[in-house]
């Protein structure tokens, strides 16, 4: 057996056990989404501001090659890359948290957990909407 199919197995298991536990604690499921809209929001405030970030370098990798400060000039666009692989990786987790967030619940919830799942969704969307999204 090859690492990568046991690793996948494990994961798989942990999965299921996941997904087993949740149904049958609908309230621990409801306390998941929630953390997971908070992290949402939290990774927004972070792209945004490594957006201005990376505009800010941006700006001044041209300033320093209109002015011919090569070394200079390499070193910002060193910097910028770092900026953006950084923003790929924060986008690639706001990814995951908003499919995570779009499975659908657990079948066996109660009224209650069905009304603050709808609600927190809800509230996503307003979020996305608001950010355009």
């Amino acid at each position: 057996m090859s690492s990568w199919s046991w690793w996948d197995e494990l994961e798989q298991k942990l999965e299921q056990q996941l997904e087993s536990f949740l149904r049958s604690h609908p309230e621990q499921s409801e306390r998941l989404r929630q953390d997971q809209l908070n992290e949402a929001a939290q990774l927004r405030r972070q792209l945004l501001e490594l957006a201005a970030e990376i505009k800010q370098w941006q700006d001044r990798t041209k300033k320093a090659q209109a002015a011919g400060a090569h070394d200079l000039s390499k070193r910002a666009r060193e910097h910028l890359e770092q900026l953006m692989e950084q923003g790929r990786g924060l986008w690639q987790r706001l990814e995951a948290i908003g499919q995570d967030l779009h499975q659908p619940a657990p079948r066996s919830e109660d009224l209650d957990s069905a009304w603050a799942r709808f609600e927190t969704e809800q509230a996503l969307e307003e979020l996305r909407r608001r950010r355009g999204l």
